[in-house]
């Protein structure tokens, strides 16, 4: 009865380990995903950076969420996508408000390009002189 035992759980653990995803598998997929997040905050960047007037704030947003997932301690990217978010919302979709939003969001972070998005919105519009 005992080599049964001893036999089913040898089977059990080869069985396990025949499943079980190698160290390399792991890292594999994790720099995978790093990379998908690196190309998503290029994107937004390169948006950004070039101040296009159709340029879609979304990128940015998918870059927030790919970061605030993978990386949800990282404040420096997050604080930086949500200047660029805004820049974008204030420029190609001159949705003030949204951008309002994302500066006073990535100011909490202690984003400094952020208070010089506010002090813009509010030199052209009072009600972001909070």
């Amino acid at each position: 009865m005992k080599r049964i035992i001893l036999g089913l759980s040898l089977v059990l653990m080869l069985i396990q380990n025949g499943f079980a995803k190698s160290d390399a598998e792991y890292d594999k997929e994790i720099r995978k995903a790093t990379l998908e997040v690196n190309k998503q905050i290029d994107r937004c960047n390169k948006i950004a950076g070039n101040h296009l007037s159709d340029g879609n704030p979304e990128v940015c947003e998918k870059a927030l969420k790919m970061i605030q997932k993978d990386y949800p301690n990282e404040k420096e990217f997050t604080s930086n996508m949500y200047v660029n978010a805004g820049l974008l919302y204030a420029t190609s979709k001159k949705n003030y408000i949204k951008a309002y939003e994302y500066f006073m969001k990535s100011a909490k972070l202690g984003n400094i390009h952020a208070q010089k998005g506010l002090d813009i919105l509010c030199r052209e519009h009072s009600w972001a002189c909070k």
